[in-house]
């Protein structure tokens, strides 16, 4: 017992003698200056104030700082914590050396300036000044802010976060792991957790690289990320890279990107190899399942430009294309034009170049075989092309440029189709069976405005149509010619039923304002034609037609026949009408009850 008193004894007198060594243990100047120097030699960390300080021995010895504000690498990044404790080790106790053991800041508030920020600076910034790193430095009831040169207050990025980084010494690896909460990610309530391990981080200051392996998993992202990094002569990931989202949107707006096109590319999963450097994301080959569709190609993100560059060329073998416009509001509402406005638009924000191609896709009731589209948006202007599709038996090609004007969007383009089943397009477009055969049109078109029925009023456009081989329903031409031969007046309620076949349908149209006049319309087969004209209000949906129908006469003294008729009213429910006094006049029993200066037919 004597031997062991003893022991006990020479322990307390060398402690107390090595406390009176060193003089930060009794001089609140002496903690904060020493503490300064050993933060500033492990880090680059500035501390620019602070309030009071006190040095304990219990439950193991340490330093604690309150309301202290620290600087790192000149502004990139500042922290206000309601305290920073600094645990010590025993071996500086008796050495009167200050070892930071465990460095915990408490309530911290870490701003981060976008103009400043260098994805580097952490390590590159301090090569070989890690002899002896801080063994831990943790993060307590955290959050953190990002400040932007065009915002008046920094935005919340970060809240409510936990982290401990473990870095006992330069050679050996590092890990951080923690947990937050995102608001950006619209994530308020779940937090997400974070886990960043580096096999060699005294490596990176000499240039070389370290394996990393990040994962990154909360309800509104989950993230993984395992390859190599290096710093020098820039900083470059290479690795494979695999995440998942609820919305693709939220996860690039809390990047700092926008999407420009419509939609919230819901369920987004993704898998590649990725390159990661200054200013660029490079993803190639990627695998993306977005809104059902799975897709293979390449894509890439630049930030060098004066707006961000998202390109990407995908691939798939079924696309729905329904979902990206999900919240536009759709064309036709109450049997007429859609009066909503558009979405903002966010063609000003990013640059886009997307190129895909399809083996199928449908957008709603439309479907079509072997598409390529490109969409190429620059300085605001949108380029949309359908360069291929095979599409109701046929071939359809499209563009459209699009910008933003000061009566909203901005349209023009140009339209071409050929050897389209008509019969199966306009039963997608009317619900209703009124025209068979095999059809083209040529047409271009230019009009602007913020909702579909501005654009329908405003539509500018010309062009022209054939149909060949088909039939119009609704129409019987033949029974009302044989109605008119025997009894006149009743030719004309034979002509609203049945349907008259033809060898080729065409005509020429042009449109000024929503105002459309159809030109040289011409229906024939044989033995008969229809010639016709029409005006038709595009806004309002309506339409007013003339025809008349001419069959040739069938012996040699006969009189060709004739039939008028017109088609009025709305595009859902024009209703057709015959000319009843051109019926009158055939009729020999009726026609002597004209008077005798009535028109002729």
């Amino acid at each position: 017992m004597t031997f062991n008193i003893r022991w006990i004894l020479a322990a307390v007198i060398a402690a107390v003698v090595a406390l009176a060594a060193a003089p930060w243990t009794v001089s609140q100047s002496a903690q904060i200056e020493a503490i300064e120097r050993a933060i500033k030699s492990a880090s680059n960390v500035r501390l620019v104030s602070h309030g009071r300080s006190v040095f304990a021995m219990l439950p193991r010895p340490h330093i604690r700082i309150y309301d202290v504000n620290l600087d790192f690498d000149e502004g990139a990044a500042t922290v206000a914590a309601s305290s920073l404790r600094v645990d010590l080790g025993l071996s500086g106790i008796f050495t009167g050396r200050l070892d930071l053991a465990r460095v915990i800041l408490a309530d911290a508030v870490i701003t981060l300036d976008a103009a400043r920020s260098r994805i580097d600076a952490p390590l590159a910034a301090a090569p070989g000044r890690w002899p002896k790193p801080p063994g831990e430095v943790e993060l307590t009831n955290s959050k953190a802010l990002l400040r932007h040169a065009a915002a008046e207050k920094p935005e919340l990025i970060a809240d409510a976060c936990d982290a401990r980084l473990d870095f006992s010494r330069a050679s050996a690896p590092v890990s951080l792991i923690g947990h937050c909460v995102l608001p950006l990610l619209g994530d308020d309530r779940s937090p997400t957790r974070f886990a960043l391990w580096a096999a060699k981080p005294d490596a990176l200051p000499r240039g070389e690289e370290s394996s990393v392996n990040l994962r990154v998993e909360g309800e509104a992202v989950q993230i993984t990320l395992n390859g190599a990094v290096a710093l020098s002569p820039k900083p470059r990931f290479h690795g494979r890279v695999a995440g998942a989202a609820p919305s693709l949107r939220q996860v690039t707006q809390w990047f700092g990107l926008t999407l420009p096109l419509p939609g919230h590319y819901r369920d987004v999963s993704f898998k590649g190899d990725a390159t990661l450097e200054p200013n660029l994301l490079s993803l190639a080959p990627i695998a993306v399942t977005v809104d059902g569709n799975a897709l293979d190609g390449v894509a890439s993100v630049r930030l060098d430009g004066q707006r961000p560059l998202i390109a990407a060329t995908l691939a798939g073998s079924e696309v729905n294309l329904g979902p990206m416009f999900e919240d536009v509001p759709a064309p036709i509402s109450g049997g007429q034009w859609n009066r909503d406005e558009f979405l903002a638009s966010r063609l000003g924000a990013t640059d886009l170049d997307l190129r895909l191609s399809a083996s199928h896709a449908r957008l709603g009731d439309f479907q079509a075989e072997n598409v390529a589209v490109s969409a190429i948006l620059k300085n605001g202007r949108l380029d949309l092309a359908l360069a291929e599709a095979s599409a109701y038996s046929g071939h359809a090609h499209a563009r459209a440029i699009i910008a933003e004007g000061p009566d909203g969007l901005d349209v023009r383009g140009s339209a071409s189709a050929e050897k389209i089943d008509v019969a199966a397009l306009l039963w997608d477009i009317f619900r209703r069976q009124s025209l068979s055969g095999t059809g083209r049109v040529n047409a271009s078109f230019e009009t602007h405005g913020d909702s579909f029925y501005d654009l329908a009023g405003r539509l500018d456009a010309r062009g022209n149509f054939a149909v060949e081989s088909g039939e119009i329903y609704g129409i019987d031409l033949g029974l009302a010619f044989r109605r008119l031969e025997r009894q006149p007046l009743s030719a004309g309620v034979e002509l609203r039923s049945g349907r008259t076949a033809f060898d080729q349908l065409s005509g020429k149209f042009n449109i000024v304002q929503g105002q459309a006049e159809v030109d040289d319309g011409l229906a024939r087969d044989e033995r008969a034609e229809v010639a016709f004209s029409a005006r038709a209000q595009i806004a309002e949906r309506t339409v007013d037609l003339h025809a008349v129908a001419t069959r040739a006469a069938t012996t040699p003294d006969a009189k060709p026949l004739q039939i008028g008729f017109s088609l009025t009213g709305g595009w859902d429910d024009a209703s057709l009408a015959p000319d009843a006094l051109g019926l009158i006049r055939r009729s020999n029993a009726a026609a002597p009850l004209l008077p005798k200066d009535s028109p002729q037919n």
